[in-house]
């Protein structure tokens, strides 16, 4: 997904080294700035003009959207639709992906996210069959722990399982998951999906215990539950009139909520502005007492990370990963979903126990400054790489 700031974080990992890395893009979205310096590439002499650090990103331009379709309509193939997509539109087809894999003739496809890149990178392989390169999955939150879930996908992460050659998950939970689901080849150790950020530790200016604010994250649909943090807002409400509630990511429902709740517990509560930039939305965390963030299901969850980072207090869902890098009741608090009640009891512990935040946020920057820096993971990124492009190149040899 070249406008994921996942992608981006783990490109720029390990970018700067002797390998050359073109990102093919899953959907018709410009790529994230993050991603600069890049260029287009079509062919494998354009790989040629890629100067060290920069990426190439295919041009899905090369390849015609009439013969893809052409070609996808009636094969057998169906583009399964992301819930948290509008419309499968937006993702290019299969054909596009074994164009440039011809195309560039890579030694290792990488995809990232298995409900678009993984699914469009099994049917590739199905269609290129012993041509395929070999093939690293990584998957994201909810990938496989919910998707496997769903009739509709099990069948294909069954299927996915038995095609891969290596395997990177964000948790152990989902090494154990994909074991459980018939998978016997490599899985290297966890590594969050973004795969490290440098935090400026200027932003954690106050320590949480001096600061007032609570941030939510307000997605409610597929996977996020924000109208049940809001229920539970309006429960502890006697308890938060002194703190600012700022809502992230908000849609109708909850911003009907929000103002319901204002007007009937007097809390100062509102949509928090969307802020385009990254380290502005880091600013904003790293002012923030408490951050609020819950669904039915997810990995290790990014704001979880970079709170951890900046010590704001971190209550987050039991259906995450969450506990293999925090402990319940000391360094966050690891509720249930669909509990409004133990998410009420929680907030206004975190709002009242200045001891217990402030011991929190400094055992939570030690952890994610040795697991979760770019600098660290980058080598053992970089040494899977290496393994998996020798053993390709052997293969190709023999």
């Amino acid at each position: 997904m070249v406008n994921s700031i996942h992608v981006a974080r783990w490109l720029g990992m390990v970018r700067d080294c002797d390998l050359r890395f073109v990102v093919i893009p899953v959907m018709r979205a410009p790529p994230i700035g993050e991603l600069a310096p890049f260029r287009l590439v079509s062919k494998a002499d354009d790989l040629c003009d890629l100067k060290r650090g920069e990426l190439g990103v295919f041009d899905h331009g090369s390849v015609s959207w009439a013969e893809a379709e052409a070609v996808d309509f009636g094969a057998g193939f169906k583009r399964e639709e992301h819930p948290a997509f509008q419309s499968s539109t937006h993702v290019v087809t299969a054909h596009h992906v074994t164009s440039a894999i011809r195309a560039l003739d890579p030694d290792l496809v990488h995809s990232m996210e298995v409900q678009v890149a993984g699914y469009l990178t099994l049917e590739a392989k199905r269609r290129m069959g012993a041509a395929f390169p070999r093939w690293l999955l990584s998957n994201w939150g909810s990938d496989i722990q919910l998707f496997v879930k769903l009739p509709a996908h099990r069948p294909i992460i069954h299927r996915l399982f038995g095609q891969i050659d290596a395997y990177w998950a964000e948790c152990g939970r989902d090494v154990a998951l994909a074991r459980r689901l018939g998978y016997e080849g490599v899985a290297f150790d966890p590594i969050p999906a973004s795969g490290g950020m440098r935090v400026d530790g200027a932003l954690a200016v106050l320590p949480p215990s001096q600061r007032r604010s609570i941030l939510v994250k307000g997605y409610h649909g597929w996977s996020g539950r924000g109208l049940h943090i809001l229920s539970a807002i309006y429960l502890a409400a006697p308890q938060l009139r002194s703190n600012p509630i700022r809502v992230l990511f908000t849609g109708p429902q909850a911003s009907g909520s929000i103002a319901e709740i204002r007007q009937a517990a007097g809390l100062d509560i509102e949509a928090a502005p969307h802020l385009e930039q990254h380290a502005d939305a880091m600013r904003r965390l790293a002012e923030a007492r408490v951050v609020v963030g819950t669904g039915i299901s997810d990995g290790i969850g990014t704001t979880l990370l970079e709170a951890m980072s900046v010590g704001t207090f971190p209550i987050v869902a039991n259906t995450s990963c969450a506990s293999e890098w925090v402990r319940n009741g000391r360094d966050a608090f690891i509720v249930d979903p669909h509990d409004t009640a133990a998410m009420a009891e929680a907030l206004v512990r975190a709002v009242q126990d200045d001891e217990l935040v402030d011991a929190a946020a400094l055992r939570n920057r030690d952890e994610v400054s040795q697991r979760w820096d770019p600098g660290i993971n980058r080598e053992s990124v970089l040494a899977a790489y290496a393994s998996l492009i020798e053993a390709a190149r052997a293969s190709r040899a023999s």
